[in-house]
């Protein structure tokens, strides 16, 4: 009974996102891009640019006992009319479906996070990022990971050393398996693994239902607020406050009581907290578990 009502559930979500339309207007007026529509490169690198430095990573939903929905109607009711933001399942989520109602050639992909993991250790199907076509092309975008999000598409050269507006950016190849490396300034640091195989909805919800329900989760088990924005990027993981800004080092500032969590959520990522119980729930994560 419970695979078929998953099933179920998987159908109707693949039918979602075939059949509801994205508010293309509402969508651009929350990510502030004013600019042409046609399915273009330079149209596409401006979309990702916006999106990545106007909706928030983040995982309060979870936290908060809200759940995670993927179908695109949920989507555009959390992260486009409530101004939220989310994670990868739901921010790419939404932006393949912006970007194939636009015209471009767009595929969803699935990755592994190598991102602070130890090469040799083992990772799991749990990001979501996207592959775009042109004539003689292929680009990856992703608009969703947290932590060192990409602020420019990456063209799929390998070795090819690639500008954003933030770090310098890199696609190596093994075999059948790509690798996003971002440039630290004294080493290349791995970001996301992942190969070219198409993925369904059902793959990303498997994946999503995993990342956002396991009791071992990073995102079960930690507060993850990020945003870059076009001069820094800032971060909040449970008690400590992370802002690098362009040309500067970074700093690392710990939070001192749940106002202050409250008033740097609200200030740096535009994400209210609304009633007191979540306040209590945040006040769990300035003495983080030690993992």
């Amino acid at each position: 009974m419970g695979v078929l009502l998953h099933k179920e559930h998987s159908f109707f979500w693949w039918f979602s996102m075939s059949d509801t339309e994205l508010d293309l207007d509402a969508y651009f007026a929350r990510i502030g891009y004013e600019g042409d529509r046609a399915p273009t490169l330079e149209n596409l690198t401006a979309i990702q640019f916006a999106h990545a430095t106007s909706i928030p990573f983040e995982n309060l939903s979870i936290l908060f006992g809200q759940g995670v929905q993927l179908d695109l109607e949920a989507l555009q009711g959390k992260i486009v009319g409530a101004c939220r933001g989310g994670y990868c399942f739901e921010q790419n989520g939404l932006a393949l479906a912006a970007l194939q109602q636009l015209g471009f050639k767009a595929t969803g992909l699935i990755g592994r996070v190598r991102w602070m993991v130890e090469d040799g250790v083992a990772a799991p199907l749990t990001h979501m990022l996207i592959r775009v076509d042109f004539d003689d092309e292929t680009y990856i975008y992703d608009g969703g990971f947290g932590g060192i999000r990409l602020t420019g598409v990456l063209k799929l050269v390998p070795d090819l050393v690639q500008k954003t507006r933030h770090e310098d950016h890199r696609i190596v190849r093994r075999g059948d398996n790509y690798t996003i490396q971002a440039d630290l300034g004294n080493q290349w640091a791995n970001v996301c693994e992942f190969t070219l195989t198409p993925q369904s909805p059902v793959d990303y919800e498997l994946s999503s239902w995993y990342t956002s329900t396991h009791p071992e989760s990073l995102f079960t088990n930690n507060l993850i607020v990020e945003r870059p924005s076009h001069d820094a990027r800032r971060m909040v993981f449970n008690n400590t406050f992370v802002e690098r800004k362009l040309g500067e080092d970074q700093t690392v500032h710990e939070i001192a009581d749940v106002d202050e969590m409250v008033a740097l959520l609200d200030q740096h990522f535009g994400l209210p907290v609304e009633t007191d119980e979540q306040r209590k729930i945040l006040e769990r994560f300035l003495t983080p578990p030690v993992l």
